[in-house]
């Protein structure tokens, strides 16, 4: 095996070569869903390569449909959260609110109002954080069988924000604007910061005899996730005041 071979990437179907892409990618989802380890993904891929190459039948044929076969073989550990993910994300979701809520009192010229509204959203907003950690693979189940409900599942906790924010306006407190603002900048950059250290988990499907890695993509996301998504919505919000 050459050094390039040697090389891990996010495709498992190169591990499979002559087995249906379709087939390998439902075995592998599932797998994925089971919370079995890449390594061993990459090792039941290989074996099923090998039969179907030395006995030439496809592997619908020999191993069955791909879910029904993964879910006969063993199950890995649950997904979970570790306890830095938890805290990139926590920091995350503080630092964009945070920043958003500077920014858009900085556009209407005014101080950060806390309201009842704004009090609803973050209880909602840690109600839905602890719902994603508790049932994290119920919700990646539901996206890969139900796609379309689960849009509207997560969808649905950013129109009950607007209902609050526009029905609950009982002014609580007031902030000046560049503390808030800069604690959030502080926030987003602690969890891109933890992101970027996080030790190399593997992620990625690995063949035999191949080093396991984390993905430069999962990586990526890690870092610079928090801060697009908020000056994306900085965006959002600035552009309307350009025409107003």
């Amino acid at each position: 095996m050459n050094a390039t071979s040697k090389r891990p990437t996010a495709n498992p179907e190169r591990l499979a070569p002559n087995v249906e892409p379709r087939w390998v990618r439902a075995f592998v989802t599932e797998q994925n869903l089971r919370g079995v380890a890449p390594r061993v993904i990459g090792d039941q891929l290989a074996t099923v390569e090998s039969h179907v190459r030395e006995a030439g039948e496809p592997a619908a044929e020999a191993f069955g449909e791909p879910v029904a076969y993964a879910r006969a073989l063993p199950e890995g550990e649950p997904w979970r959260l570790g306890r830095r993910s938890v805290v990139e994300l926590v920091l995350g979701l503080a630092g964009m609110l945070l920043v958003l809520d500077g920014f858009q009192a900085w556009l209407a010229d005014g101080p950060v109002r806390i309201t009842t509204g704004y009090l609803a959203v973050l209880a909602i907003t840690a109600l839905c954080t602890a719902a994603l950690l508790l049932r994290l693979t119920a919700l990646l189940r539901l996206v890969v069988d139900r796609p379309a409900l689960a849009w509207g599942v997560m969808i649905a906790p950013f129109a009950v924000f607007v209902v609050c924010l526009l029905l609950l306006r009982a002014e609580v407190a007031t902030l000046p604007v560049l503390p808030v603002a800069l604690l959030g900048v502080v926030a987003l950059a602690a969890s891109s910061t933890l992101a970027a250290l996080n030790p190399e988990e593997e992620d990625e499907i690995t063949g035999p005899g191949e080093a396991p890695r984390r993905s430069a993509v999962a990586r990526r996301v890690g870092v610079l996730l928090y801060p697009l998504l908020t000056l994306a919505v900085m965006a959002i919000t600035w552009v309307p005041t350009l025409f107003a």
